[in-house]
């Protein structure tokens, strides 16, 4: 009778460690970063190595991948190719994605490129003369049709190109899809913030990939500008990440074209995969911006014993802790002495050697959903060991 309470016993208190065990790791997941990337063929990283339609896992070079590293967690996809801000909306309004937006923490918006995208393609296409019954996106035609050129005269190609000014120079359509964006935009936004409250939402505008191209650039820009006066740069409600300005600086998209070289124009408009670490770190500067806190203070830093420092730390905002770091000269290799939530701390360690002096700088950070935010250091002090 005994053995068998013992063993009921040993029973029931494996049950109750497998519980806890089962909750603690539970919560150790949940406690990372829900990240959800919502938008269209940008987002989902079409043209990357490892692309394809209606994947559950995206390129590994794409943007959101490589800010998920930086979240050190998984994204959730949902990010379509082909969609546009009406396709977004009705995505949204599914309940396809409440579940994963109402614990998500951050989520990243790309969309509107295809509000203008394919009318804009659709009418070069019918002012070249392309008939062929294809997707309004299908721009290698126009590629092709651009290389049917590379013999004439600089005469014909302007003529081409004052035909296509004229046709597309305050467009009735292309005008009404940009004005129609701030509204849908605006929609996808309330939307987003009623079904996901405690998320941190980032969107990127629209960047012009046509504007090293003869006369399409030019007059994409002015649709493309027309539609990103609807993204607000001081927005309560997200963070802007300017892509247009990115763009615009570097060549970060596929689009190749050189009018003396026209066998080998690209006229895919989606980024390079310089591109999508240029967007990923642009979102992930962000984040660190709005979650870092304010730069940590040596106030106090002593040597009192053999090996040990003494230093006192202060942070003017909230923070969950400090790094403190040592080097052997100013400009020298910083190495991680220790991680504390104290303000002051007494640290022995054999790293530092009696008799020479140090170089201290500390960061505040904090520690949210999993993740490290890091303030830019601190002034540096300097101490010499007793």
């Amino acid at each position: 009778m005994k053995i068998r309470f013992k063993y009921l016993f040993f029973i029931i208190c494996m049950f109750i460690a497998g519980t806890v065990m089962y909750t603690m790791c539970t919560n150790a997941g949940s406690s990372k970063t829900t990240y959800v990337a919502l938008g269209d063929s940008i987002a989902a990283g079409y043209g990357l190595e490892g692309y394809s339609g209606g994947q559950e896992v995206p390129p590994a070079d794409s943007y959101q991948s490589l800010v998920s590293k930086f979240l050190g967690t998984s994204p959730v996809n949902y990010a379509v190719t082909g969609d546009d801000s009406t396709d977004c909306i009705e995505l949204l309004n599914s309940g396809k994605a409440d579940e994963v937006l109402s614990d998500a923490g951050i989520i990243t918006l790309s969309i509107g490129s295809n509000d203008l995208l394919g009318p804009f393609i659709r009418i070069i296409k019918e002012t070249f003369g392309i008939t062929e019954d294809v997707n309004g996106m299908d721009y290698s035609l126009i590629e092709d049709y651009y290389a049917s050129f590379k013999d004439a005269s600089f005469t014909d190609l302007l003529a081409i190109a004052n035909g296509l000014a004229d046709k597309v120079k305050d467009n009735e359509e292309l005008h009404a899809k940009a004005q129609a964006f701030s509204a849908n935009f605006n929609e996808i936004i309330n939307i987003l913030k009623e079904k996901a409250p405690e998320a941190g939402i980032y969107v990127t505008n629209i960047y012009n990939p046509f504007k090293d191209v003869m006369v399409v650039g030019s007059l994409a820009d002015t649709y493309i500008n027309e539609l990103n006066s609807a993204f607000k740069n001081n927005s309560g409600d997200y963070t802007l990440i300017d892509t247009y300005s990115l763009f615009a600086g570097e060549n970060l998209s596929n689009v190749k074209f050189d009018i003396s070289d026209l066998d080998n124009i690209n006229l895919d408009p989606h980024p390079s995969k310089k591109g999508h670490a240029r967007i990923a770190s642009a979102i992930s500067d962000a984040i660190k911006e709005k979650y870092s806190p304010a730069p940590a203070n040596i106030n106090q830093l002593k040597s009192t014993a053999k090996n040990t420092i003494t230093i006192k730390l202060s942070c003017t905002s909230g923070k969950s802790g400090y790094e403190i770091k040592f080097a052997s000269s100013k400009d020298g290799k910083w190495t991680k002495l220790k991680d504390t939530s104290k303000n002051t701390n007494s640290i022995k360690s054999a790293k530092l050697k009696s008799g020479k002096t140090y170089y201290f700088r500390a960061r505040s950070y904090n520690n949210i959903n999993g993740v490290k935010y890091y303030s830019k250091p601190g002034k540096v002090k300097k101490v010499k060991i007793k």
